[in-house]
């Protein structure tokens, strides 16, 4: 009878490994196939709403560059706008932000659309030709906008790192200096005949944005965040005035430069709001505690000390 009963069991655990054999060897497939199912699907989202916007970008502006460039920015605006839901803000300020920027790109796009900044420092720059009476034959051979864009761009790098301290303005300095020699290149503007509207505009840039971030960095920082703001203003009044004086917009052109600016303003526009609201990562993460239980806890605690020490005072007493 033991020997049956002990073949019986034998058998039952055998069969019972076999299937098990055959359901792991099953469940691998199915995790197999899952996982394959789950990658393409992936992939595909990932083509989709890559494809949308390089779709986009070439049958709305004429490249796919520019598709590139909204989708990544847009992306960008996205990733900070849950960022700053993740630490507490309300909805409210990445939607007002993203409203204010659809404005700004509306605005840019008449006013580049337009062209008239375009003929406006094109007027500046003839009246400003004979009174700055510059030989034209004496500065042949001179990149006058690689020139002109490297020194200021430089300068105002500079003051925009001496808040960080000397290695911020030194590397403010070099730094800008490449990026405006590259800038200025890019520009064209090799004779001073054709240097002058994009010199013009870039001025004008210059005094509009560079004393805006004068008043808001003096306001926030003192001396150094004023240094600071009109380094950082200027550089920006510097890069869109030079563009408004050297590129004449066709609507496309016009409506595909707002959109990247209204995009990139967007994050700008959420941090300001949510710094106006207040930052309070506390909102959020302060609910991972488990506060009351802790507060109960504490309390209960209290309540068995005392209790204790009554008990022990009675029992000294006696």
């Amino acid at each position: 009878m033991k020997v049956t009963a002990r073949g019986l069991l034998s058998a039952h655990v055998g069969l019972l490994k076999t299937e098990i054999g055959v359901i792991l060897a099953e469940a691998k497939i199915i995790a197999l196939l899952v996982g394959v199912m789950l990658g393409l699907a992936l992939l595909l989202s990932t083509l989709l709403y890559t494809g949308t916007w390089l779709f986009l970008g070439e049958w709305l502006f004429g490249s796919i560059g520019w598709g590139l460039l909204h989708g990544s920015l847009a992306t960008i605006g996205v990733i900070v706008a849950l960022a700053f839901l993740l630490i507490g803000n309300s909805p409210r300020v990445p939607l007002l932000a993203f409203g204010v920027a659809v404005l700004v790109g509306v605005l840019l796009s008449a006013l580049f659309g337009s062209n008239v900044l375009r003929s406006a420092f094109v007027a500046l720059a003839d009246a400003l030709e004979p009174v700055l009476r510059l030989d034209g034959a004496a500065l042949a051979g001179l990149h006058v906008t690689l020139i002109a864009m490297a020194v200021v761009m430089g300068v105002l790098g500079l003051l925009a790192g001496v808040s960080a301290g000397m290695v911020g303005a030194v590397g403010g300095l070099v730094g800008g200096a490449v990026i405006g020699a590259l800038f200025g290149f890019a520009l064209g503007g090799d004779s001073i005949v054709t240097a002058y509207p994009i010199l013009s505009g870039a001025t004008v840039g210059l005094i509009i944005l560079g004393l805006a971030g004068l008043a808001v960095g003096a306001k926030a920082g003192g001396v150094g965040g004023a240094l600071s703001g009109f380094g950082l203003g200027g550089l920006a009044g510097v890069f869109l005035g030079a563009i408004m004086g050297a590129v004449t917009f066709d609507l496309k052109g016009a409506v595909a430069v707002s959109v990247t600016l209204a995009l990139l303003a967007w994050p700008v526009l959420q941090a300001a709001l949510a710094q106006r609201e207040g930052i309070d990562p506390g909102k959020r993460f302060g609910k991972l505690k488990p506060t009351e239980s802790m507060a109960a806890a504490n309390e209960t605690r209290s309540w068995l000390g005392q209790e204790w020490q009554r008990q022990r005072s009675k029992l000294t007493k006696r």
